[in-house]
């Protein structure tokens, strides 16, 4: 897919598997998956949403360089699973003054995982904000959808809700927008009754409790909400 523009210095890096075809080592991807991560630039702060999967860290790397990204103040976690959080290691290096932005529930899974070390992470709780300067990142923590750690992140002043895997699929779609729902809605479909049906009330709730958020913040209805996959 290579790197797409939102908006004005908002840019998706994330990185298009077309060969994948299994997840967890149980769930079928017949259409292959995405690993969604986007890089902000605030007027004095930079930072990514999400990383991407091991195997394709060089591919989200390319598309920082390609973006003449040299520093790197924040990451953000939105859930420990390795698709999100997978080439943390990496990217800490890389960009040694990075801090890992999550909520604790995902920073101790994080590090139960993988060896990031406790110094690296700035914990963060339901509705805490940290500015970019002209940009500003609001939390919102909504539990078991899916995991037990998972939160979201609203960019307030564009009105864009990153919402972790809460409208998700595996879909390893060229356009990151949805053009033909009809193209989406099987895998959709699929990706709701074997990742979120169990969870189904509390993925009801996370709807608005984040609705709420958006609501609140905005001081209207209208919100972006962009589709992500897993």
């Amino acid at each position: 897919m290579g790197i797409k523009k939102l908006k004005e210095d908002i840019y998706f890096v994330g990185a298009l598997d077309r060969d994948r075809r299994l997840f967890d080592e149980l769930i079928p991807l017949p259409d292959g998956t995405l690993y969604n991560a986007y890089l902000i630039k605030g007027s004095e702060k930079t930072a990514l949403i999400d990383s991407v999967d091991p195997p394709m860290y060089s591919t989200l790397t390319d598309n920082l360089e390609e973006l003449n990204t040299e520093k790197i103040d924040y990451i953000i976690s939105h859930h420990a699973e390795q698709d999100h959080s997978g080439s943390l290691p990496k990217l800490i290096k890389k960009y040694p003054e990075s801090k890992i932005i999550t909520n604790q529930k995902c920073k101790s899974m994080i590090m139960d995982l993988l060896p990031v070390p406790d110094k690296k992470f700035m914990v963060v709780g339901d509705d805490d904000a940290v500015s970019l300067g002209n940009k500003t990142l609001q939390f919102i923590l909504t539990p078991w959808v899916h995991w037990p750690e998972t939160m979201s992140t609203y960019l307030k002043e564009e009105k864009i809700l990153f919402s972790c895997d809460f409208f998700g699929s595996h879909y390893a779609a060229d356009e990151l927008f949805v053009k033909d729902v009809k193209e989406i809605y099987n895998a959709a479909k699929r990706y709701y009754a074997e990742i979120m049906m169990p969870f189904r009330t509390l993925a009801f709730l996370g709807h608005w409790v984040a609705y709420l958020h958006t609501f609140s913040s905005s001081g209207r209805r209208s919100v972006q909400l962009y589709l992500v996959c897993e």
